[in-house]
């Protein structure tokens, strides 16, 4: 509980001293917008591999309770993918 404290503490001074200079605002939010879109874009490439594995799956003939539980994509989705 005390580290979480101190975290918390720690976060608060550190913006409390980003959000009294515009310029370091500025830079903070640039970093921040360039993580979310770094992170969204691991999220689009995780997300390609794992239909990318389903495809594959679905060739070899693996039953869609299998690929439902390897790839944590729905019956819909794998639905979808047979579709194509």
């Amino acid at each position: 509980m005390w580290q979480e404290d101190q975290v918390l503490k720690k976060a608060m001074d550190e913006w409390e001293r980003v959000s009294q200079d515009p310029e370091v605002l500025l830079a903070y939010e640039a970093r921040r917008k360039a993580l979310l879109d770094e992170k969204s874009a691991l999220k689009r490439a995780e997300r390609k591999g794992i239909i990318k594995v389903a495809l594959g799956m679905i060739q070899k003939g693996i039953d869609e309770e299998t690929i439902i539980e390897l790839t944590g994509l729905t019956k819909e989705e794998i639905q979808e993918l047979r579709r194509q």
